[in-house]
């Protein structure tokens, strides 16, 4: 099997902490071979030995398979569908999208390609969720009634910061 061919679009914070260090360099069955990043998607690429493009348009015209998209979930409604109708797969990071009207837009404009669309909810895969989940499924506590979990994260006031804003998928409404 061919390795997919990765791009990212957005390689700041977790894309350059995590996805691309932990998930896309390891894998056997992925090659890292674009960036394109604002502010510095030129340091990533040269940190990670890949090539830089300093647009979108640049990246989506490039040959590669699929685009990890990590920007500002303002930003992911546009980006998805500008790049599954270059015929690439994507994966974005979560939540997909402000708005439920615009995410479906995003599933259907990815059938309408042909190509994969998939959500980064990694913490679907962490290995205490799938040891949960299979103990559930095997009816070692019983049949659930009632879950209820809760991940919080702190962020300390940044001027300007689209986490902090609501209408730019940030922060609680």
């Amino acid at each position: 099997m061919d390795a997919v061919r990765w791009a990212v679009l957005g390689a700041g914070g977790i894309a350059r902490r995590r996805t691309i260090p932990e998930g896309i360099l390891p894998a056997g069955n992925a090659e890292l071979v674009a960036v394109c990043s604002v502010p510095d998607g030129e340091d990533v690429a040269n940190q990670f030995g890949v090539r830089y493009c300093p647009t979108e348009e640049a990246l989506l015209s490039s040959d590669i398979d699929a685009v990890y998209i990590a920007t500002p979930t303002f930003l992911h409604h546009d980006q998805v569908v500008r790049a599954v109708q270059t015929g690439k797969h994507v994966l974005c990071e979560k939540p997909l999208a402000l708005k439920a009207d615009d995410a479906a837009g995003m599933v259907r404009a990815s059938d309408k390609a042909g190509v994969k669309l998939g959500i980064g909810l990694m913490m679907r895969f962490h290995a205490c969720h799938v040891e949960a989940a299979r103990i559930i499924r095997a009816g070692g506590i019983g049949t659930p009634v009632m879950g209820r979990a809760q991940l919080s994260c702190w962020y300390p006031p940044i001027e300007g910061a689209w986490r902090q804003d609501p209408e730019l998928g940030g922060g609680v409404p």
